[in-house]
């Protein structure tokens, strides 16, 4: 959730991706079957920030983006834990439209909706320099629990980001590229990418 956090392009949200426990070993079977439909089939162990956390943090981030889009409650149409789960939205949305759709044209709906919100965000002069934590996300934290004496490392940190960068089509700086704009049929946002 920190990713996201750091990233989102309307400020941090604890409902624009799905929780971290519903993607690493041992999470439930009807998560992990809801999350092989946007090919996570590898949960990773608890607490890890590696590359397959990183595509599920970014594909459920795309997916909730979709549903914000076509305004579906995510506690009803998500991908691992709700009602309903990726193949049954693909249903709903093919019935009430009429068209033939396909789960991989409804993502991109989703990465449309965040590439134009980030594409906002950098007209108006944001960049990775705005994709920060707060500095108490760096100290250790204090009590007994099973969280205590966690931090996140600052390097690691920007690991993160320089992957999440790269799986969205970005720029190191977390701009949208060119290249991503026109393969989401966004040539005309295109020419308002900075210089």
């Amino acid at each position: 959730m920190s990713l996201i956090y750091a990233v989102n392009p309307f400020g941090a949200d604890h409902q624009s991706c799905e929780m971290d426990p519903g993607y690493e070993q041992d999470c439930s079977s009807l998560y992990l079957e809801r999350l092989v439909e946007l090919d996570l089939r590898e949960p990773p162990p608890a607490g890890s920030l590696g590359p397959e956390k990183i595509r599920f943090i970014t594909y459920t981030q795309i997916f909730y983006s979709l549903l914000d889009s076509i305004e579906l409650c995510q506690f009803v149409w998500g991908p691992a834990w709700t009602l309903y789960g990726p193949s049954e939205l693909v249903e709903y949305v093919r019935s009430v439209t009429g068209w033939n759709v396909s789960l991989y044209e409804l993502m991109k709906v989703g990465e449309r909706r965040m590439n134009m919100m980030r594409l906002f965000n950098a007209r108006e002069g944001f960049t990775r320099k705005d994709d920060v934590l707060p500095k108490k996300f760096f100290k250790p934290l204090k009590g007994t629990g099973p969280t205590a004496g966690f931090a996140f490392n600052p390097k690691e940190f920007e690991g993160v980001l320089d992957l999440y960068y790269q799986l969205v089509g970005w720029t190191p700086d977390g701009l949208p590229t060119r290249a991503k704009m026109l393969d989401l049929d966004l040539a005309w946002a295109a020419d308002m990418l900075p210089a």
